[in-house]
């Protein structure tokens, strides 16, 4: 399954998509929060303008102030042969609609941010928790000399887990390890999920770009 041809999704360089949402709709009750694991720094509405439908502008979060916030995530190596890559789009529908809409309820977005999309597109937090695919495949290289090489992959299933530590930058770290992604893209993700407690020195980062200073 492919991934949607929709603007949120067009950019993902990184490699990595999540989803965060404010509530929870399958509770009763109408105010329902969804299940707290990670916090808000900032939303860059610059990196989102279809979301946000403004060219510019931020929002300014920090210590919990959004209340209730869920962000579940998944990555990729940077080959489109990988098992990863080639099932992101069913990854998506897994994280998306099976385990947080179907299962758990969680819906609506913080205010300017897509609900779902590629990391740079989202939000500043500290954390997103990680769904991973894992594919029983048997890849098949024949050779001969008129039709030279013939490959066929015969997909056995295609199943998703929880990340190790269910935490998405742990596991683009292990991706990094196996070669799938760049130092520079780690890099790079760590300035969007930024660790717990990190949100002041994020948000001060920020601020000092748009000529402001922050204590």
């Amino acid at each position: 399954m492919g991934m949607p041809d929709v603007h949120n999704f067009k950019q993902c360089k990184l490699g990595a998509a999540m989803c965060c949402y404010v509530a929870n709709r399958k509770s009763n009750d109408v105010d329902a929060d969804p299940e707290d694991n990670s916090d808000a720094c900032y939303m860059d509405f610059s990196e989102a303008q279809e979301s946000s439908h403004v060219r510019d502008g931020y929002s300014i979060y920090g210590n919990g102030v959004e209340g209730s916030l869920n962000c579940h995530g998944f990555a990729w190596g940077n080959d489109v042969g990988y098992a990863d890559n080639a099932f992101k789009g069913n990854s998506l529908f897994q994280v998306a609609m099976y385990d947080s809409l179907y299962q758990n309820g969680f819906s609506e977005e913080l205010p300017g941010a897509p609900m779902c999309g590629c990391v740079e597109q989202m939000p500043v937090v500290t954390k997103a928790s990680c769904t991973k695919v894992v594919v029983d495949q048997i890849v098949s290289v024949k050779y001969d000399a008129i039709t030279e090489f013939n490959v066929s992959v015969d997909i056995r299933s295609i199943i998703h887990r929880r990340c190790d530590n269910n935490d998405l930058s742990s596991h683009y770290e292990g991706l990094l390890r196996q070669g799938k992604v760049t130092q520079r893209a780690k890099d790079h993700l760590d300035t969007r999920l930024v660790g717990e407690g990190n949100c002041p020195d994020a948000i001060r980062t920020f601020l000092v770009g748009k000529g402001f200073s922050f204590s």
